[in-house]
């Protein structure tokens, strides 16, 4: 049986079984601090109604399917107890599924050198880290760590805990420029007299 409407699919994945229990009242936006500090344009409502309407390549589009970071700050105001960041959840496993690319960059696992301690597992708040048996060139097969690029919000924590830098967001959080922005920070301008 193929699924015609996006809202059908979005309804299979664990959390968006909510879809259609939200009045669009906006309380959820007015605790959002996504929408308050990152992006005005992040409207649960308006990615509700494109899920509705089966317009998926503008759903697909829209910042609000990539940006939740699940910190669910609008569940306790919502009058009908919707975990809203459940159903944006299913819309980006739906949209990842179908071959959508993640525009956010992700962390990535050098497996030649991940020692799958899992470290980066226990650390990630969004649950987007798994270890899992692969086949690594020149090592064979070996648990290490994979990233669902439909969970990771690249935080960078993962980076942060990892002991072999074997996982991290590529060039957001090297060590060569966390090393440069301290020298920065050491070298304070000489003080004018």
């Amino acid at each position: 049986m193929s699924l015609s409407r996006l809202a059908d699919e979005v309804r299979l994945i664990p959390g968006g079984e909510n879809l259609e229990m939200c009045y669009s009242c906006g309380t959820c936006t007015s605790k959002c601090m996504i929408q308050q500090k990152v992006d005005g344009e992040f409207n649960p409502r308006r990615l509700l109604r494109l899920i509705a309407m089966d317009m998926r390549e503008e759903a697909y589009a829209s910042t609000t399917t990539w940006l939740c970071s699940a910190c669910d700050l609008c569940y306790p105001a919502c009058p009908q107890q919707i975990h809203i960041s459940g159903v944006i959840a299913a819309a980006k496993k739906v949209a990842v599924q179908n071959g959508h690319p993640q525009p956010l960059p992700t962390a990535t696992v050098n497996q030649q050198t991940c020692v799958a301690c899992g470290l980066c597992k226990e650390a990630c708040p969004y649950d987007a880290i798994s270890l899992q048996v692969r086949k690594v060139p020149w090592r064979g097969l070996l648990p290490v760590a994979v990233v669902d690029t439909a969970l990771c919000m690249a935080c960078g924590i993962c980076g942060a805990v990892c002991r072999s830098n074997s996982i991290g967001v590529a060039e957001k959080f090297s060590d060569q420029d966390l090393v440069e922005n301290l020298w920065d920070w050491l070298q304070p301008e000489e003080a004018e007299f």
